[in-house]
């Protein structure tokens, strides 16, 4: 790759991610898919769930469905978010080339990709696409729950710089015209993506970012222990939509990262602030009538009535921001939000801010989870547990909590993966572990994240996934990837019967045996291949009807597995 600037971010990006070992245009594929998909669609994507680049690809490196912005891998996830609320569809596929010229050629090989995908099919295709296309069938069966049709976004990113060229755009016109006329979508978009816009969107996915905005109203608060400056005030509604506007004039959805309400349903308060901003003669009643927006900043920089912010984020507000943000070619000079603007000193005070100034409407449960002092306990005691540093697994209670140190996302887990390790380890239900976070959090409440359970097996869960993942680091190991959840469970049931998980003696020596040989990466590895010979084994005693390709998420297949040995 040419562009030393670009590159630069790509070392960067695969250092972090444990891609050194991948080509430059293979990890250009998965720094592509980070770029686009973590800051338009959804931080929860897992790369390894949407990159399906490889042979017989269709010209396609990565598809990712999204159903109200939570990333979609298997059609319980679809019945699960479906049988909730209406639902919002986006469907996401990316091309990535290292080379600096558009091709227009390469261009509508890609499109034609994308017209296979949903249309007649004339390509090979490999597992990853055809296990996409099921699911998209799956989604549009439920279609009936749509609140309109789906998206259809579309991105070419390259290492060179967009210049506006007519055979190229000619192309994509066909393209889009010919999606669109399938009548499965209510908008077609393409986005060429090119080196200065991959840079800009991976700082803003890091929430890299700086912000000027004024605010004439202000009082500076009383110092306050953990904080090392803190405003409160009243925003002109313009000026916080400064703050919410991505480069590419779009919500900056990574902002709200922190918020617990990122997924609540609208609501009548949300009808009623929309209602409010939708009339010129109320608009001004906005600011007496909202409870207001928390934004939470690594640094904040006053100069007279500008405020420089960097590295924010806004930890209560979520929904009056968006529906801010949808209003904002109605919104009046003078319309204003009252605004708390917060430095921190101490990050864990941020958790003590988003409990605090959450309790207006109904939140998700699952929300306040890691504000328990059962997670606070889980995050010291991962902490407190001496590793090599390439082995270390820290517990990640808050978004982006180890941004400024040492640990990279191969030492983090997070309390979605944190769930599906334990579902898998412990409950002993790996096709369960494939449900959204939040549903396996309600159904297990009275099995997981107890006070008086051990550590110890949330500790063995979490070494146990994490280092599987990292066998599948860039696509090594596809087929490992998706049946993870399974080998975590055989790889525990090697170490023996486990304890009662209240008992920290009995818990504790379990665990000293089972770490002996998940940190030996030699026995931990002919352990995992052990797992996946006794699933090949198992998968080669079904009948010729068996759906091999579903098979993680069959439960009779699963049950007989865990009987074998």
């Amino acid at each position: 790759m040419d562009d030393p600037i670009l590159t630069s971010y790509l070392n960067e990006f695969s250092k972090l991610q444990g891609l050194q070992g991948l080509k430059e245009s293979d990890a250009f594929e998965y720094f592509s898919a980070y770029c686009v998909m973590l800051r338009d669609f959804s931080e929860h994507t897992e790369l390894s769930d949407v990159v399906v680049a490889g042979g017989h690809d269709t010209a396609i490196d990565a598809i990712g469905i999204f159903l109200n912005d939570i990333p979609i891998t298997t059609p319980n996830h679809v019945d699960e978010i479906a049988s909730r609320q209406r639902i919002d569809a986006d469907f996401c596929f990316i091309q990535s080339k290292t080379s600096r010229n558009l091709n227009s050629a390469e261009i509508g090989s890609f499109l034609q990709g994308v017209k296979e995908f949903f249309g007649d099919k004339f390509m090979p295709a490999n597992e990853q696409i055809q296990d996409r296309r099921s699911l998209s069938e799956k989604v549009f069966s439920i279609s009936v729950k749509f609140k309109s049709k789906p998206r259809l976004n579309i991105y070419y990113c390259y290492a060179g710089r967009f210049l506006n060229d007519a055979t190229v755009t000619a192309r994509v016109e066909a393209g889009n015209a010919e999606l669109l006329s399938f009548g499965m979508f209510s908008e077609v978009n393409f986005n060429f993506v090119d080196s200065d816009r991959l840079q800009e969107r991976y700082q803003e996915v890091n929430l890299r970012i700086e912000r000027e905005i004024q605010m004439n109203e202000f009082a500076s608060l009383p110092p306050i222990p953990g904080i090392r400056q803190s405003y409160i005030g009243v925003l002109p509604c313009t000026e916080l939509v400064k703050l919410l506007t991505n480069s590419d004039g779009r919500l900056h959805k990574a902002i709200f990262n922190e918020n617990v309400r990122d997924f609540l349903n609208r609501n009548p308060v949300n009808d009623e602030i929309s209602a409010t901003i939708s009339s010129q003669e109320e608009q001004s009643k906005l600011a007496a009538l909202n409870n207001g927006i928390t934004i939470v900043a690594k640094g904040v920089n006053l100069v007279g009535k500008k405020f420089t912010l960097s590295d924010y984020q806004i930890v209560n507000g979520c929904q009056t921001s968006n529906i801010i943000f949808e209003n904002r070619s109605k919104l009046l000079p003078t319309t204003s939000v009252p605004v708390k603007i917060i430095e921190v000193e101490d990050k864990d005070i941020i958790n003590d801010i988003v409990r605090a100034t959450n309790r207006q409407t109904e939140v998700k449960d699952e929300a306040f989870v890691v504000l328990s002092d059962f997670h606070k306990k889980l995050e010291r005691f991962f902490l407190s547990i001496e590793d090599r540093p390439e082995s270390k697994v820290v517990y990640e209670r808050r978004k982006r909590q180890y941004a400024d140190t040492a640990y990279t996302p191969q030492n983090i887990i997070t309390l979605t993966s944190m769930t599906n390790a334990f579902v898998s380890c412990y409950i002993e239900d790996p096709v369960d572990a494939n449900d959204y976070y939040g549903v396996l959090l309600k159904k297990y409440a009275a099995r997981m994240y107890r006070d008086e359970h051990s550590m110890w097996p949330y500790l063995i869960s979490a070494k146990i996934l994490r280092g599987i993942e990292k066998l599948c680091v860039g696509g090594a190991r596809k087929s490992l990837w998706k049946f993870r959840f399974i080998i975590a469970l055989l790889v525990r049931r090697s170490f023996g019967t486990p304890p009662n998980l209240s008992n920290e003696i009995a818990n504790k020596k379990y665990a000293e045996a089972a770490l002996l040989k998940l940190n030996d990466p030699k026995v931990f590895l002919r352990i995992v291949m052990e797992a996946e010979a006794l699933l090949a084994k198992a998968i080669e005693k079904q009948s010729a009807e068996f759906d091999k390709t579903n098979a993680h998420q069959d439960r009779r297949f699963v049950g007989t597995l865990k009987g074998m040995k």
